[in-house]
């Protein structure tokens, strides 16, 4: 399979934990892999840093409730 026409089916195969080697004229030059195990992402605390910056004047919402808003029900 071309992973550069099928990016989403390889990366489907990957999170099904299945190892998706990657060739460049018939040579092996990469090895896709689930990860080992799953890791949070932690973002860094944006609303302290902008309260910090502008003297507790700031008054927005943080980048985890943002990031909830545009996901929805995803």
């Amino acid at each position: 399979m071309e992973t550069q026409h099928n990016l989403a089916r390889v990366l489907r195969e990957v999170a099904a934990g299945h190892e998706v080697g990657i060739t460049r004229r018939k040579k092996l030059v990469a090895r896709l892999l689930p990860p080992a195990e799953l890791v949070a992402v932690e973002f860094p605390d944006f609303v302290a840093r902008a309260r910090s910056v502008w003297n507790k004047g700031w008054t927005g919402a943080s980048s985890a409730d943002l990031l909830d808003l545009t996901r929805g029900d995803r």
